[in-house]
C-alpha cells in the first residue's frame, strides 16, 4: 500500500470472521467489511486512506455476488461509489446484482474477481458468464475496463490463464491512466493496479523513470556486497534456494533504484507510425460518437476498436523496446 500509493484498495475472498473485527487492519486506513458467515461465502473488504472524503454505504441484497463499497467525495467531480466486488464460479451471472450495484450512484466503479472470461478481454474462451456480461453492457450503460495481460494464472500449468480480474464503470469523468497487473504476493489472482486521475484540464504532469544501464552495469561488477555474501557456496536446501533468490532479487532491485531519475514523460503518440495514428484517432473519434451518441452501432465500434489499439501499441511498444 505504501510502495504504490494506494488510495483505496478493494480484496476479495477475505475469509474473515465477524468475530475479529479488528483482523487485518491497515495503519493510515479505513477497513469495510463483508465478512463471511457461512461456507459459500468468502467475504470481501474494502481500505480507504484516511485522507479521503469517503464514508461506507449498505449494499443491498445480492443473490450471486458479495460487495463492500464506499462513497468518495473529491473536487472537480460528482460523488464516486466504488464497490469491491467478488462473484464466485460457477454461480450464473445475475443481471438484478449488477443493476442493483450500478444504482447504487451516478458515478459507479465496480472492481474485483469477476470470474467472467471473455476474449474481448483477453481470455482465451469465452464462458456464459463472459457472453452474459458483454450481452448486458450497453443495457446497463457501463464500460469494461481491463488489463492488456492476464491477472488469474492457475497453479497448475496445465490450465490457461485468465484476465479475471476487472473494472466496471459507469459514468466516471476520470481519466484512465492505466490498468496493469502486479506481479507481488503469493496468489493465483495478481494484484491490479488501476490509475484514474483528473478529468481533462486538471491531470497532472506524469513523469517516467529512466534507468542508466551503463551504471547498472558498472555497480554489479561489484559483487562483494553484504547481501550477495550471506548465501552460502553449498545450496542444499528449499530454505536456502529462496533465501538465495530473495538475496539477489533484493540485490538487483537495489542497484536498478540507484541508477533510476524521474523526467517529464512525453506523449507516446508522438512515438508511432502513421499507421497507428491513424487507428487511435479512429478509436479516439468512436469513443467520441459512443459517448454523445450512445447507439448500439456506435457502442459496438467502440468496443471493437479499443482492443485492436491496445495490441497494436503494445507490440510497438515491444519492438521499440527489444531494438
Amino acid at each position: 500500500m505504501s510502495e504504490y500509493g494506494i488510495d483505496i484498495a478493494l480484496i476479495q475472498e477475505t475469509y474473515l470472521k465477524p468475530n475479529r473485527p479488528r483482523a487485518c487492519a491497515i495503519a493510515g486506513y479505513v477497513q469495510l467489511r463483508t465478512d463471511r458467515t457461512h461456507a459459500r461465502k468468502d467475504g470481501t473488504a474494502l481500505y480507504y486512506n484516511r485522507s479521503l472524503h469517503c464514508c461506507p454505504i449498505t449494499i443491498p441484497p445480492l443473490v450471486n455476488m458479495e460487495a463492500t463499497g464506499c462513497r468518495l467525495a473529491m473536487t472537480g467531480h460528482s460523488i464516486i461509489v466504488i464497490i469491491s466486488v467478488y462473484f464466485p464460479s460457477p454461480k450464473p451471472l445475475l443481471r438484478s446484482d449488477l443493476r442493483a450495484l450500478l444504482g447504487l450512484g451516478d458515478a459507479v466503479i465496480l472492481f474485483g474477481d469477476f470470474n467472467c472470461k471473455n476474449p474481448r478481454w483477453g481470455c482465451a474462451v469465452m464462458d456464459k458468464n463472459g457472453e452474459k456480461l458483454d450481452r448486458v453492457q450497453d443495457r446497463l450503460e457501463f464500460e469494461i475496463v481491463a488489463p492488456s495481460t492476464a491477472t488469474y494464472f492457475p497453479h497448475n500449468d496445465t490450465y490457461r490463464t485468465s484476465t479475471l480480474d476487472i473494472a466496471l464503470t459507469k459514468v466516471v469523468a476520470l481519466n484512465l491512466n492505466s490498468i496493469e497487473p502486479l506481479h507481488r504476493l503469493l496468489s493465483d489472482h495478481r494484484l491490479v493496479l488501476l490509475k484514474m486521475g483528473p478529468p481533462d484540464g486538471g491531470r497532472p504532469v506524469s513523469t517516467v523513470k529512466i534507468i542508466d544501464w551503463k551504471r547498472v552495469s558498472t555497480a554489479f561488477e561489484k559483487i562483494d556486497t553484504p547481501r550477495l555474501n550471506s548465501i552460502p557456496d553449498d545450496i542444499s536446501t528449499i530454505e536456502q534456494i529462496d533465501h538465495a533468490i530473495g538475496a539477489l532479487t533484493s540485490h538487483v532491485r537495489t542497484v536498478v533504484e540507484k541508477c533510476e531519475r524521474e523526467v517529464p514523460a512525453s506523449s507516446d503518440r508522438r512515438k508511432f507510425p502513421p499507421d497507428i495514428l491513424e487507428l487511435i484517432r479512429a478509436k479516439n473519434a468512436a469513443l467520441y460518437h459512443a459517448s454523445a451518441y450512445p447507439t448500439p452501432e456506435y457502442r459496438s465500434r467502440a468496443r471493437a476498436l479499443q482492443p485492436e489499439v491496445d495490441k497494436i501499441t503494445t507490440l510497438d511498444k515491444i519492438t521499440s523496446w527489444r531494438n
